[in-house]
Protein backbone atom coordinates (compact mmCIF):
# COMPACT_ATOMS: atom_id res chain seq x y z
CA UNK A 1 0.00 0.00 0.00
CA UNK A 2 1.19 3.56 -0.87
CA UNK A 3 1.56 5.84 2.28
CA UNK A 4 -0.31 9.11 2.00
CA UNK A 5 0.95 12.22 3.12
CA UNK A 6 -1.41 14.69 4.79
CA UNK A 7 -0.30 18.36 3.81
CA UNK A 8 -2.20 21.20 4.91
CA UNK A 9 -2.42 24.53 2.24
CA UNK A 10 -4.01 27.97 1.87
CA UNK A 11 -5.60 28.77 -1.15
CA UNK A 12 -7.68 31.93 -1.42
CA UNK A 13 -7.87 32.49 2.28
CA UNK A 14 -9.40 28.98 3.21
CA UNK A 15 -6.97 26.31 4.82
CA UNK A 16 -7.32 23.30 2.91
CA UNK A 17 -6.44 19.44 4.16
CA UNK A 18 -4.55 17.35 1.05
CA UNK A 19 -3.73 13.82 1.35
CA UNK A 20 -1.64 12.70 -1.31
CA UNK A 21 1.09 10.35 -1.95
CA UNK A 22 2.91 12.98 -3.51
CA UNK A 23 5.60 14.70 -0.94
CA UNK A 24 4.24 17.83 0.84
CA UNK A 25 6.57 19.77 -1.25
CA UNK A 26 4.81 19.26 -4.18
CA UNK A 27 1.88 19.72 -2.89
CA UNK A 28 2.59 22.89 -1.63
CA UNK A 29 4.05 24.13 -5.02
CA UNK A 30 0.71 23.32 -6.49
CA UNK A 31 -1.26 24.96 -3.87
CA UNK A 32 0.77 28.09 -4.87
CA UNK A 33 0.27 28.00 -8.23
CA UNK A 34 -3.46 27.65 -7.88
CA UNK A 35 -3.36 30.56 -5.04
CA UNK A 36 -1.30 32.72 -7.42
CA UNK A 37 -3.81 32.35 -10.45
CA UNK A 38 -6.90 32.59 -8.43
CA UNK A 39 -4.84 36.29 -7.44
CA UNK A 40 -4.29 36.54 -10.99
CA UNK A 41 -8.16 36.47 -11.65
CA UNK A 42 -9.32 38.06 -8.61
CA UNK A 43 -7.03 41.16 -9.46
CA UNK A 44 -8.45 41.36 -13.05
CA UNK A 45 -12.18 41.42 -11.98
CA UNK A 46 -12.73 42.36 -8.56
CA UNK A 47 -16.50 42.19 -8.25
CA UNK A 48 -16.69 38.73 -9.40
CA UNK A 49 -18.06 36.06 -6.04
CA UNK A 50 -15.44 34.08 -4.59
CA UNK A 51 -17.19 31.05 -6.08
CA UNK A 52 -17.42 32.81 -9.43
CA UNK A 53 -13.09 33.40 -8.83
CA UNK A 54 -12.65 29.93 -8.34
CA UNK A 55 -14.44 28.71 -10.92
CA UNK A 56 -12.96 31.02 -13.39
CA UNK A 57 -9.70 29.99 -12.47
CA UNK A 58 -10.32 26.64 -12.61
CA UNK A 59 -11.56 26.89 -16.38
CA UNK A 60 -8.06 28.76 -17.03
CA UNK A 61 -6.27 26.17 -15.16
CA UNK A 62 -8.16 23.53 -17.51
CA UNK A 63 -7.59 25.35 -20.71
CA UNK A 64 -3.95 25.75 -19.93
CA UNK A 65 -3.50 21.88 -19.11
CA UNK A 66 -5.09 21.12 -22.47
CA UNK A 67 -3.40 23.53 -24.44
CA UNK A 68 0.43 21.91 -23.03
CA UNK A 69 -1.11 18.19 -23.86
CA UNK A 70 -1.72 19.48 -27.46
CA UNK A 71 1.55 20.76 -27.18
CA UNK A 72 3.23 17.63 -25.48
CA UNK A 73 1.25 15.61 -28.61
CA UNK A 74 2.45 17.97 -31.25
CA UNK A 75 6.46 17.24 -29.91
CA UNK A 76 6.00 13.56 -29.19
CA UNK A 77 4.55 13.19 -32.86
CA UNK A 78 7.38 15.34 -34.31
CA UNK A 79 10.18 13.25 -31.67
CA UNK A 80 8.72 9.83 -33.75
CA UNK A 81 9.19 11.60 -36.88
CA UNK A 82 12.52 12.09 -36.18
CA UNK A 83 13.30 8.75 -34.51
CA UNK A 84 12.03 6.61 -37.71
CA UNK A 85 14.14 8.91 -39.77
CA UNK A 86 17.39 8.58 -37.73
CA UNK A 87 16.13 4.86 -37.43
CA UNK A 88 15.75 4.71 -41.62
CA UNK A 89 19.32 6.48 -41.46
CA UNK A 90 20.75 3.87 -39.40
CA UNK A 91 19.60 0.73 -41.70
CA UNK A 92 20.98 2.54 -44.68
CA UNK A 93 24.13 4.53 -43.78
CA UNK A 94 26.28 1.54 -44.12
CA UNK A 95 26.23 -0.36 -47.25
CA UNK A 96 25.81 -4.35 -46.90
CA UNK A 97 29.28 -4.57 -48.96
CA UNK A 98 31.24 -3.08 -46.90
CA UNK A 99 33.69 -5.24 -44.77
CA UNK A 100 33.38 -5.40 -40.85
CA UNK A 101 36.16 -5.77 -38.97
CA UNK A 102 34.56 -6.51 -35.68
CA UNK A 103 33.21 -9.91 -37.06
CA UNK A 104 36.83 -10.33 -38.35
CA UNK A 105 38.81 -9.95 -35.21
CA UNK A 106 36.08 -12.79 -33.49
CA UNK A 107 37.23 -15.38 -35.82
Amino acid sequence: MVQKTITVVKIGGREYTIKSVESQEYIHRVAIYVNNKLEEVESRQPNLSSSMAVMLTAINLADEVIKLREKVDKLQRELNVVHSLLDEDDDSSVPSNVYDVSRRAQR
